[in-house]
């Protein structure tokens, strides 16, 4: 059995097909990252991987939280990271799902382009009980939402899942997080063909005493458009790492992000945007808000290879401070070897502005209202970039639920 500790015990684990087994042996010779591992300088993980939990093996929960689900989606439901298999039978016609454990070529895949050297693309394709691959063709109008529940704390979840996109396919997709597990780390792999266009959201909203460590790995084809965002408020310890690789020119990626952080809360959001061929555009906007002794991080780096010409590449990371103990880290990166492009990065952190506070109260606006209004001001600036409805109706009122239970707070 898989023991999660910095020494793990891997030898009741025999995962099946070459790509799993060199994952296994990958994750014995790397392990969780240390303290010294600079991607990893700001998210320490000591704690965590201290603490006992084996990859769950079965669906059994007893937790069944309360999530939203756009009207007519389609659900897709992990339990403990087990796809309950009877839910794809709603799936559409235009959606076809296998077992990616039995697809070496599409494990291949993944494998290429998940985050390299990430102990989530090694572990969770060495524990995975089960994986799931959707091919997507043509138009899809019915939204598609991913669950995630669980609720034994002396468990971990390893949900893989492959997306491919073929030429010219439309969907729309989302994930959410709710479980109650020691630790959930998902691995996804996404392919877009020529002219595909997947908007996509994430809400992690784990339980505050888990880890959510996830890695995403996307390669974006001739003239095809990503438009993701992540909105992480749940877990004790998050860190949600993003790989884009800008495959065929005209490619187009919007991927931004809100981190909501209290308590003693750690977000961490990391992204890497590989210009590798010209004509193409990216942009993230992250907005963090932090209160308590909550901690909040922005790694980003956006990397134009030399002949990626008039490349596009933007990064915007803005925090805002509730409390004087919190704390907000921003590392943007630019790494450029082609002359002719446009490419930007910005950082900054603060607290809420008095001047704006005094002209609100001022007019007669109480303290406390007058505050929510600038917190929604500046998140709600983020979050309204998503232009698909389904998705904005699931992320905003995620956003402001939790700046109500803010606003409750004593002060």
């Amino acid at each position: 059995m898989l023991a999660l500790t910095m020494q793990p015990d891997l030898r009741g684990i025999s995962p099946q097909g070459a790509v799993r087994q060199q994952a296994l042996v990958n994750w014995q010779a790397t392990g969780w990252p240390g303290p010294r591992v600079e991607a990893w300088r700001y998210t320490k993980l000591d704690k965590f991987v201290a603490r006992e939990m084996q990859p769950a093996t079965s669906v059994q929960s007893l937790d069944q939280p309360d999530i939203p689900v756009p009207e007519g989606a389609v659900i897709l439901r992990f339990t403990n990271g087990i796809l309950d298999r009877d839910c794809l039978g709603g799936l559409p016609v235009n959606v076809r799902a296998s077992d990616l454990g039995d697809d070496e070529a599409a494990l291949a895949q993944l494998q290429s382009i998940a985050p390299d050297n990430h102990p989530v693309s090694t572990l969770s394709l060495a524990a995975m009980t089960s994986g799931l691959l959707l091919d997507i063709t043509g138009e899809v109008d019915t939204p598609i939402m991913m669950q995630f529940i669980g609720d034994d704390a002396g468990l971990s979840a390893h949900p893989v899942i492959m997306i491919r996109l073929a030429s010219g396919a439309k969907a729309v997709m989302a994930e959410w997080h709710a479980s109650h597990l020691a630790l959930s780390a998902p691995l996804i792999g996404i392919e877009l063909g020529a002219g595909a266009r997947l908007d996509m959201a994430k809400i992690q909203a784990e339980n505050d005493t888990n880890a959510h460590i996830a890695a995403t790995g996307v390669v974006i084809g001739e003239n095809a458009v990503l438009a993701g965002f992540t909105l992480s408020m749940g877990a004790q310890l998050a860190r949600l790492e993003t790989h884009v690789k800008m495959a065929g020119e005209g490619g187009d990626c919007q991927l931004s992000a809100v981190y909501l952080g209290s308590g003693n809360q750690h977000h961490d959001v990391t992204t890497y945007m590989d210009h590798a061929v010209g004509h193409c555009n990216s942009n993230q906007i992250i907005r963090g808000v932090l209160d308590d002794h909550a901690r909040g991080v922005y790694q980003g780096k956006v990397h134009v290879a030399q002949d990626a010409q008039k490349t596009d590449g933007q990064q915007m990371s803005r925090a805002l401070l509730l409390s004087r103990k919190a704390e907000a880290d921003a590392k943007p990166e630019l790494e450029i070897y082609a002359d002719d492009v446009i490419c930007a990065h910005g950082a900054t952190v603060g607290e809420l502005d008095d001047t704006q506070l005094f002209y609100l109260t001022s007019r007669g606006i109480p303290y406390t209202t007058a505050r929510a209004m600038l917190i929604e001001a500046f998140l709600l600036d983020a979050i309204d970039t998503v232009e698909n409805e389904v998705l904005n109706g699931l992320l905003r009122p995620a956003a402001e639920a939790w700046m109500a239970r803010e606003a409750a707070k004593e002060r």
